[in-house]
């Protein structure tokens, strides 16, 4: 059984919008491309996320007045986790200088259901002590007695946490029923010191594959479709959205690499692999060798799509001429050539506002853990930095010192800045600190910059939260990443496009997307109620607890009485607006529903 270990070197967690198009002819699969190197990276070292100041809420409560409701899909319960540990497992975990794992620590992929004919991937997220090195502890994987998949873990990923992946290791064709998958952990017992108690490194769990039917056999006939441009070979899968919109699409894609070329003063060397795929992953999308860009129907992480796919090319094109750049300097690099991190932003004024605000995190502890930070102030300071070098002396010069910026430059990612600060400007990194400062302290903000900067931390901190709970796999500090070409050789489309869909999904999704309308048409205030809504449902293991939020789940309930899933919602009162999918079609269709008594109807469709 083959194993293929992927880590993305690059990855921009980044939200986007959909757009509609028309349905497009796509030209038949061309072979797989050459597979390509990792590209070199600085190194996340593992440890704890840095201490951030609490964001303002500026909430506005809803009333609470209304029934409680309890939609399906159980936060605890929900169909993103792991089956549950048998009876026969060993205990959890008991110290945290004692390697362990237990039922949470085993994702099957795709997620949140298998269903047979999928080549199952399996992650590991074990409790390994910071003393013991992940490339010394082994790992077995076993399917009713009989071993797919075994090896060391892989790494500490982006927020410190050992990972081992073990990529399509058991093929599900032709089974269905339960399945006992035992997963263990340094399995001959070569380690002593850090694993003292051996009885916990074994979990024991029932897997079941379930027969296809529905949208599960249709994902199962999926196919990779191709189309090419002058810029770019895009990757979709059928009878995706992305499928559906691919004219506007690559017109859209086209400009985009333009404009990140234009911006860096450099020509795409060969053309870009893109791949759309059907479901969140992170804040949109991540780039390696290749794109991948998150465009689904209902895009529940806001921003746009046009800065996306100039911030990801922007991480292709740039490797060009600075192969080794580093995460801090290359995130910072990616913002300020889209103009912005998810619109278009004055990104002097917002750094100003960030400092206004108290988020303001050192440079030195920026740059050496740099991912671990809270994404939306670690990309919008790094981008205001990278403005604030530009601006100070040109393009020309900060291209040549981000071009020399290497991990190898000093003891830390700070010191590698501070050495070629001195040689490209003159300044150590303390001083080009303080100038920025002051800079910053006498830029005017205003209460628009801050309202917005503040609600858009807020909105981003609780799309996160829903997903640890609700899209665990998509979370950008913990999410599989496999590399696309990869997946299309070896894997499922399903790895790309497969994603919860219960209710409680439906309803936090849809009332976040109206949240970031609201943040975008800078109603802060109404952006804010509407979080305070999704904040309260998570502080309640999903229960509604407010008439807004029974509203949303209302609509979502009457539309799937006639198989119609809803992808935005405008609720006005005891009417609303919405647009929505109905299998297998997947045009788009406007409807127009009405709260009659308790229930909600749909009057046009």
């Amino acid at each position: 059984m083959q194993r293929l270990t992927l880590i993305l070197l690059a990855i921009v967690a980044f939200g986007l919008a959909g757009c509609n198009g028309q349905t497009s002819a796509v030209a038949p699969e061309p072979p797989a491309p050459p597979a390509t190197q990792p590209l070199p990276t600085d190194t996340i070292p593992p440890a704890d996320p840095a201490t951030q100041p609490p964001v303002p809420t500026d909430t506005l409560a809803p009333a609470t007045d209304a029934p409680t409701v309890a939609p399906t899909g159980s936060p605890t319960g929900s169909p993103t986790t792991p089956p549950q540990p048998s009876p026969t497992n060993g205990p959890a975990h008991t110290t945290d200088t004692d390697l362990a794992l237990d039922a949470a620590d085993v994702v099957l992929h795709p997620v949140p259901l298998i269903y047979a004919g999928d080549k199952v991937t399996f992650q590991l997220l074990p409790h390994v002590p910071e003393a013991l090195n992940v490339y010394d502890i082994n790992a077995t994987v076993l399917v009713n007695g009989v071993q797919v998949a075994g090896g060391p873990l892989d790494r500490r990923n982006w927020n410190g946490q050992a990972e081992g992946v073990y990529e399509w290791a058991w093929d599900t064709t032709g089974l269905s029923g339960d399945y006992q998958i035992e997963v263990a952990l340094d399995p001959n017992d070569v380690l002593q010191a850090g694993d003292e108690n051996a009885a916990n490194n074994t979990i024991v769990l029932t897997a079941t594959v379930n027969v296809p039917t529905g949208q599960a056999a249709r994902d199962a006939a999926a196919t990779w479709e191709t189309a090419e441009t002058a810029c770019c070979v895009v990757h979709v899968v059928s009878n995706t959205a992305a499928w559906r919109d691919l004219n506007s699409l690559l017109a859209t894609l086209e400009a985009a690499v333009q404009h990140a070329a234009n911006r860096l003063t450099v020509q795409p060397s060969q053309k870009l692999h893109v791949y759309f795929i059907d479901r969140v992953v992170g804040q949109g999308g991540f780039a390696g060798t290749d794109m991948v860009v998150s465009y689904a129907d209902r895009q529940y992480v806001g921003g746009g799509l046009y800065e996306l796919l100039v911030h990801e090319a922007t991480h292709i094109l740039d490797q060009q001429f600075a192969p080794q750049r580093i995460s801090f300097l290359a995130e910072g690099l990616a913002v300020w050539s889209s103009g912005g991190h998810y619109k278009a932003e004055d990104l002097t004024r917002r750094s100003a506002a960030l400092l206004e605000l108290g988020q303001y995190v050192p440079l030195a502890q920026l740059i050496n853990d740099f991912y671990p930070v809270q994404h939306e102030i670690g990309y919008l300071e790094s981008a205001g930095f990278v403005t604030y070098l530009i601006d100070r002396g040109g393009w020309g010069a900060f291209k040549n010192f981000y071009s020399d910026v290497a991990a190898s430059d000093g003891p830390s990612l700070a010191d590698a800045v501070d050495a070629n600060l001195q040689s490209y400007y003159g300044v150590t990194l303390a001083q080009m600190e303080q100038e920025w400062l002051a800079k910053l302290q006498a830029t005017a903000t205003g209460p628009a910059v801050t309202d917005d900067l503040r609600t858009t931390i807020r909105y981003y901190n609780i799309a996160r939260r829903y997903q640890e709970v609700y899209d665990p796999t998509a979370h950008y500090l913990s999410a599989w990443l496999p590399h696309p070409t990869q997946v299309r050789e070896f894997g499922n489309p399903a790895d790309l496009t497969r994603r919860p869909e219960e209710e409680i999904n439906i309803t936090l999704e849809l009332m976040l997307i109206t949240a970031d309308e609201a943040l975008r048409a800078a109603d802060y205030s109404r952006a804010n109620v509407i979080l305070d809504s999704v904040e309260n449902i998570l502080d309640n293991n999903g229960l509604i607890i407010d008439p807004m939020a029974t509203g949303y789940l209302g609509v979502v309930r009457a539309a799937a009485e006639y198989n119609y899933e809803l992808h935005k919602v405008e609720l006005m009162g005891s009417s609303a607006r919405a647009i929505a999918t109905q299998a297998p079609n997947i045009r788009l269709t406007s409807l127009v529903m009405e709260l009659r008594g308790q229930d909600w109807v749909i009057l046009s469709h």
